[in-house]
């Protein structure tokens, strides 16, 4: 027999989550997480009062993909996308567009004038794909410090401790004024 090519076509529709997607969302999404943690974040987003919205694309009954769109609790102008997620057969078939163009129309609807995902440096590829969406890299510094258990407990013990952070404070603002 040879090799024949078939077209195939299918409806991909976009809607808000529900729960009883969750087991699909699992099968098809996430399957390194367990069933139950699945059902639970789906069930915190559910009930967070419209602060994460999770759309899911669903084709032929199934869900095969999702994002989150989440408001920002310092700014109502903007909002956070992200565990955008779709299943391996279906990611060369625009599902991850029209994920994303339903976020955007999720978070025009509640506000938000921009939408933000912080993503690691290492993951060049994602942040390509987000950058065919529009996105732009904005300059971001992000400073830590390791603290050891004994100097964390000297600083929460004393009186001296808290002066030495207010002076710290002062400091910092002198620079940044320079």
């Amino acid at each position: 027999m040879a090799n024949q090519d078939f077209n195939v076509a299918g409806a991909l529709k976009v809607r808000p989550a529900e729960e009883s997607d969750a087991a699909h969302l699992h099968t098809f999404c996430f399957p390194e997480k367990t069933k139950t943690q699945v059902t639970q974040e789906l069930k915190a987003d559910l009930e967070s009062d419209g602060q994460t919205i999770r759309l899911v694309a669903e084709s032929s009954g199934y869900p095969i993909g999702q994002i989150t769109v989440s408001k920002n609790s310092g700014d109502p102008g903007i909002a956070q996308v992200g565990n955008l997620a779709v299943s391996g057969p279906f990611r060369q078939l625009g599902v991850a567009d029209n994920l994303m163009e339903a976020a955007e129309a999720a978070a025009t609807e509640n506000g938000a004038k921009t939408l933000e995902i912080e993503l690691p440096s290492s993951e060049t590829n994602v942040i390509q794909r987000y950058k065919d969406w529009g996105f732009v890299e904005k300059p971001l510094v992000v400073l830590q410090k390791m603290l050891d258990a004994e100097e964390v407990e000297e600083v929460e013990d004393t009186s001296e401790g808290d002066e030495q952070i207010a002076d710290t404070g002062g400091e910092q603002q002198e620079l940044l004024n320079t």
